[in-house]
């Protein structure tokens, strides 16, 4: 018997049962009438055959949005597929499978190195004992694979978890550290170190990552200046000339987009020449050939189109990125692009490099601090230039700071419907750029989508409803869309060429990007 696939039209609920080949074919162009999270075109591929056993055993629902079902917003299409299921970190072969098996430990070991480097006395020295030994056995039950378990409702209390999180593990599958929704996972990971943390009343607002995240921002020395004076010379090209907007707007995208190359999360044995090299000037113009869909025309278009309004962005990491993404703000500002700007922070220490409110202050402190970056007069005059015109920005009200804990819960973002919270907020705004690798693997749900999927079907329900979305994004996990027709081939071959052991990988190193857009209208 085939698996039942819910669907949620308006004012009924109903089933259909799913029997078909290990890969179905969807009519091409668009149909009326679909339930949300169901795509109108592309060629899904079934799960693998172990998973394909579990969800289509008979009378299983498939929920597609979350764990939960999701709302449709234009009432059920019968003859469509359901989408791609999630990657799982046993997904054989996978960036999320040697993630959870190498990559977790290595940044748990960081965090108890950064607890190491702590020195404290009496009350405050043994609850940091205690902390370390957490943290030492979260270590282990990922190493083990040992089980996933339910926040307590004490520490839903205590530490402010979302009661999104035992849903989210309750819906999933997620048995084990790996044999789990890779995102879900990766996302309680996360969560559950924050837990520890806030454990310890000494201790509870530590963030055990600022260290490392301070230490890369001062090694990018050499881009932030050189950027800074850039910055300056392009905010007299702009008071001189209007026409200089639009190339202006191209250059600050590709500043924010590449900014991204320095995610903490991804890299964990660098030296400082080797994070220089990820900024400036001849590194970005030599990027400009991997930028794979390239969407900065259209986000034009769509936001210089009318008079200025909000402009909001979903942020990743903090240091460099962050400081790139300050400047593109001020440009904004500057230029009538826009009559605010909003920062969407994280709420808890997150992804390692995560954008958290006391992280642009931060930022802003280091700038400002003559022997965080040891510069000539020059320099110093243009640091701080950038500087004291951010610090103005928030003190207007032009630039807002607003942290929620949506963007640290586990559903993606085909739960952002209307009558969301978080999505009308977010419609307020005439773009919303969303940053970095996470917040592409939420937009589309984090599915092992064929590669040549249109990156509005993989947007689910965000696609249709108004919202102007742009994704900045260097790809560092296995799900990617939008690819035009064999290119995904061409760099598989070239990723074995190389000597690497999976092709597919080249989706995960950095060196490619995607600028995807969509007007909301699809």
């Amino acid at each position: 018997m085939g698996a039942k696939v819910s669907f949620w039209g308006r004012g009924s609920v109903g089933q259909i049962t799913w029997r078909g080949p290990v890969r179905h074919r969807v009519t091409r162009g668009r149909t009326r009438g679909h339930a949300a999270g169901c795509v109108s075109r592309a060629a899904l591929e079934q799960p693998p055959a172990r998973a394909d056993a579990r969800a289509g055993r008979a009378g299983q629902r498939l929920f597609i949005a979350g764990g939960r079902p999701a709302r449709a917003a234009r009432g059920p299409r019968m003859n469509a597929a359901p989408p791609p299921r999630k990657f799982r970190t046993d997904d054989a072969g996978t960036f999320g499978q040697y993630t959870a098996r190498e990559r977790w430990p290595r940044i748990l070991q960081n965090c108890l190195e950064d607890l190491a480097a702590e020195h404290a006395e009496g009350a405050a020295a043994a609850q940091l004992r205690e902390l370390t030994a957490q943290v030492a056995a979260l270590k282990a039950d990922v190493e083990a694979d040992r089980a996933l378990e339910f926040f307590s409702a004490a520490e839903e209390r205590s530490a402010h978890v979302p009661a999104s999180f035992n849903s989210a593990l309750a819906s999933s599958g997620s048995r084990s550290w790996l044999a789990a929704e890779w995102l879900t996972c990766e996302i309680y990971l996360y969560r559950r170190l924050d837990v520890l943390v806030r454990a310890q009343p000494a201790w509870r607002e530590h963030d055990v990552f600022e260290r490392v995240k301070r230490e890369t921002f001062r090694q990018s020395g050499r881009g932030v200046v050189e950027l800074a004076q850039w910055f300056c010379g392009a905010a007299t090209q702009l008071a001189r000339s209007r026409d200089a907007l639009e190339p202006l707007f191209r250059e600050f995208v590709d500043i924010s987009l590449w900014g991204n190359a320095t995610d903490l999360s991804l890299l964990t044995n660098v030296t400082a020449a080797e994070i220089e090299s990820l900024q400036g000037a001849q590194a970005r113009a030599a990027a400009e050939a991997r930028v794979l869909v390239n969407d900065t025309a259209a986000a034009w278009a769509g936001l210089s189109a009318g008079p200025p309004g909000r402009v909001d962005f979903v942020l990743d990491n903090s240091g460099f990125e962050l400081y790139a993404d300050l400047l593109f703000a001020l440009f904004l500002l500057d230029a009538g692009l826009a009559a605010e700007v909003v920062f969407h922070t994280k709420d808890i220490p997150y992804m390692v490099s995560d954008t958290m409110d006391k992280d642009v202050e931060q930022l802003l402190a280091d700038l400002e601090d003559g022997a965080f970056f040891a510069v000539g007069a020059a320099e110093r005059e243009a640091l701080d230039e950038v500087a004291t015109r951010v610090r103005a920005a928030l003190a207007a009200g032009r630039l807002r700071l607003r942290a929620d804990s949506f963007w640290t819960e586990p559903q993606d973002f085909w739960e952002l419907v209307p009558g969301h919270a978080v999505f009308e907020e977010l419609r307020q705004a005439r773009l919303v750029v969303f940053k970095g690798d996470l917040n592409y693997r939420k937009l589309t749900g984090d599915r092992r989508w064929p590669r040549e999927t249109p990156w509005a079907t993989a947007l689910g329900p965000l696609a249709r409803h108004g919202l102007r979305v742009l994704s900045l994004r260097t790809c560092k996990a296995d799900v990617v869309v939008g690819l035009p027709a064999g290119v995904d081939e061409r760099l598989c071959a070239e990723w074995e060429r190389e000597g690497h052991e999976h092709g597919s990988w080249w989706a995960t190193c950095g060196r490619w990007a995607v600028v995807s857009y969509c007007d909301g209208k699809y």
